[in-house]
Formats: C-alpha cells, sequence, structure tokens
C-alpha cells in the first residue's frame, strides 16, 4: 500500500539502478547536507547532484521489503533494490495503461521531476504553459499561442543548458537553439561508438526540426497556406517534451560516465 510519492521514489531508484552497467553495480548511499530539507541519496545512476527525498518515504520502501540496508551510522546509510523491489516496479508500470501511455508518462514525470524544474525552471513554465492551452480552448490565437510558448521553452532549455555545463556558443543570440544544443552536446558527450555518435547527430537534426515546426506554429503555418488544427498543436507540445527529454537525458548520461 505505497502512495504516490514512495511508488515515484521506488520507480527513481530502480531505473538508477538500471542506468549502471551489471558489473558495475554499487550500493545508494544516503547522507545530509547542510542548507538541504531532506536525506540525499547519491548513486552513479542518479544525476551528479543526486536526489533528495524526504526520509519517510525510504522508511516506507524499506518496511515494505522493497529496499534493503547494507549499513547504517546515525541518519546515513547504504542500501540496495531488492528483487521485490524490482518486481513491485514492473507491477506498478504494467498497471499504469496502454504501453503508448506509459512512454508518454515517463516523459512527462521526467520533466515533472523537481531535478529537470530546478535545472530547467524557465522551460518547464513555458511548456507546462503550452500544455495547459492545449486542452483548453481550441482557437486559432490558442494554437499560435502555443507555438510561441513551444519555442520559448526550446530557447530557455537551450540557454540553461550551455549555462549548466559552461559552453561558450559562436552566437550570442538566444533564438540560435540549434547552435547552442549542438555546441553543448560536442563539448560534453563522452561518445563510446559510431552508433551512439549517430544517434547525437540526429538528435541534433531532431532538435532544428521541432525548433522548424515552433516557428511555423507561431505564424499560423501560412507559408504552407493551410490552417492549423488540434493534431498540430498536439504534435508540437508532444515533440518538444520529447526533444528536451533525449537531449537532458543523454547529458546526464555522459556527466556520470564522465
Amino acid at each position: 500500500m505505497l502512495g504516490h510519492d514512495q511508488r515515484e521514489l521506488l520507480a527513481k531508484l530502480v531505473e538508477a539502478e538500471r542506468n549502471v552497467a551489471q558489473g558495475e553495480r554499487q550500493y545508494f548511499l544516503t547522507t545530509t547536507a547542510a542548507g538541504v530539507n531532506g536525506l540525499m541519496v547519491l548513486h552513479p545512476g542518479l544525476p551528479p547532484q543526486g536526489l533528495i527525498i524526504f526520509g519517510g518515504d525510504l522508511d516506507a520502501l524499506r518496511s515494505a521489503g522493497l529496499i534493503s540496508t547494507a549499513s547504517s551510522y546515525g541518519r546515513s546509510e547504504s542500501f540496495h533494490v531488492t528483487q521485490e523491489g524490482f518486481d513491485a516496479y514492473q507491477k506498478f508500470k504494467l498497471e499504469a495503461g496502454l504501453p503508448t501511455s506509459r512512454v508518454q508518462e515517463t516523459v512527462k514525470d521526467y520533466l515533472d521531476a523537481e531535478t529537470f524544474r530546478e535545472c530547467y525552471g524557465a522551460a518547464y513554465e513555458k511548456w507546462a504553459q503550452a500544455e495547459q492551452l492545449l486542452w483548453k480552448s481550441d482557437s486559432q490565437d490558442s494554437r499560435t499561442m502555443i507555438g510561441h510558448l513551444a519555442r520559448e521553452a526550446m530557447q530557455e532549455f537551450a540557454d540553461a543548458l550551455a549555462k549548466r555545463y559552461c559552453v561558450a556558443c559562436e552566437s550570442a543570440d538566444k533564438t540560435k537553439t540549434v547552435a547552442r544544443i549542438r555546441a553543448t552536446l560536442s563539448a560534453r558527450l563522452v561518445i563510446s561508438g559510431d552508433t551512439e555518435r549517430e544517434f547525437l547527430n540526429a538528435l541534433i537534426g531532431y532538435w532544428g526540426t521541432v525548433a522548424d515546426l515552433t516557428q511555423r506554429q507561431e505564424h499560423g503555418a501560412q507559408r504552407e497556406g493551410t490552417d492549423l488544427v488540434w493534431f498540430d498543436s498536439r504534435r508540437l507540445v508532444f515533440q518538444t517534451a520529447i526533444v528536451m527529454f533525449e537531449v537532458a537525458a543523454a547529458l546526464s548520461r555522459s556527466n556520470r560516465s564522465a
């Protein structure tokens, strides 16, 4: 009988373990830090800054047999996810709905997560406004506003990335998002092979295509001489989320590997 927050924590722990190669698995470590309200969880599969959690949620997972403590000292401990934890994670995910719904929820949960909002708050707010507008009035004005918000979300995201990873871009123009994304990926990513290199090149191209879609949406598809419909808005909101998700995840993985 786990609550929503406890299920979310279990999911983050399981996925962190899965993000580490089988032969390199490590215990999770908890610690406290000055000015941090809660416990900090550290692990190679988590973002470098760790995960801030409510200690009671961890206690609930332990009581349910979903994690097991290896050692403890005060409020610090090391632990791992048990097989029961992996089984519970699988059950939660399979109960979440159709496969397409689970994939979409994974992306939305990633953007909704506190870590993403802390790093890319302005981008998140712009995207969230576009997503909310999608379910409200379906007028031409709302459709073009969705395009405007999505374009600003991508600009804020690319700008925050460059600052977060200390990347100097050739252009100071905030609207040149493709150049900023290319510079950030090139400067930070540890590329392990040709296949990943091809994916990252495709990801840059994908970013550029979505950026073009935001321009098309914001200007009401005037160049094509067609009318925007709700499908155009839905596609743009979803693809903006996906491309930010993929770029952020790729950079986070690179930072752990560095």
